[in-house]
């Protein structure tokens, strides 16, 4: 009786709402930068191969909660990071995913309420250790990031780091050529490449730690400041708000990543 009790709640949950102010026709544009999981990413055929289906718990946590406001949403994963901001500023795109918190990305973007919190590491060399006791201390080294990647929650503006990849394998490669001393990433992030056959966390080469002060960065729904779609996120928020205390985000994210704790 209880486990029937717990199903017709859950379901509940999920049913659609009062229906909101939504577009014309009833379709909102989503870009995501894919891969790694279990955020977005590209769903793998029996060889390992990347199918057409894009996938990832956002995607179905920003599917669930605007089928419950009565909007469809058509999501795209093939357009980089940068290109993809440009275009949701355009109007092009009504929405960017799985955005972290930046100052000067907020006075081009509205921003959702954050819906998963990442936990800040540094990684370098294992034959090269840094001492890192806070994150002033990042600025003694030469680092190196991503084109597009936002920093500012390890105190870090994109000045103070080599930005001449546009991936992660690239990032790797670069510190083990010792081009660059350490990147910071989340744990989460580099963690998921095991779901693509690629254990970095695993790699006897590579050392990680935590960088304290650092501040947890998470993901939002971002939008262009004053548009239609921004207008929507008050109402994207109550929703999120509620699948979260529901528990339907975290059983969402443990399809993806059933070894990972989820974090609103």
């Amino acid at each position: 009786m209880m486990a029937k009790a717990l199903t017709l709640t859950l379901a509940l949950a999920l049913l659609p709402t009062t229906a909101v102010a939504a577009p014309a026709d009833g379709v909102v544009k989503v870009c995501a930068d894919p891969d790694p999981p279990p955020w977005t990413y590209w769903a793998r055929d029996a060889s390992g191969k990347k199918t057409e289906a894009f996938t990832g718990a956002s995607v179905d946590l920003v599917r669930t909660i605007f089928n419950r406001l009565g909007v469809r949403v058509d999501f795209t994963g093939n357009v980089p990071w940068v290109r993809c901001l440009k275009l949701v500023e355009a109007g092009e795109f009504d929405y960017a995913m799985d955005a972290y918190a930046d100052p000067e990305r907020a006075k081009r973007f509205a921003y959702s309420a954050h819906y998963n919190t990442l936990t800040p590491q540094v990684f370098f060399r294992q034959d090269k250790p840094l001492e890192i006791r806070s994150v002033t201390d990042l600025k003694r080294y030469q680092g190196c990031g991503m084109i597009g990647a936002s920093y500012a929650h390890y105190g870090l503006k994109p000045d103070d780091l080599d930005l001449g990849v546009t991936t992660y394998e690239a990032m790797i490669r670069k510190l083990k050529a010792g081009r660059c001393d350490y990147f910071v990433e989340e744990l989460e992030v580099i963690s998921g490449y095991k779901y693509l056959g690629q254990d970095h966390l695993r790699d006897p080469a590579l050392a990680h730690a935590a960088v304290p002060n650092a501040r947890a960065p998470a993901k939002h729904l971002i939008a262009a400041l004053g548009s239609p779609a921004a207008k929507l996120l008050p109402e994207f928020n109550k929703e999120l708000a509620a699948i979260i205390k529901s528990g339907a985000a975290a059983d969402i994210w443990r399809r993806h990543a059933p070894d990972l704790p989820y974090k609103p």
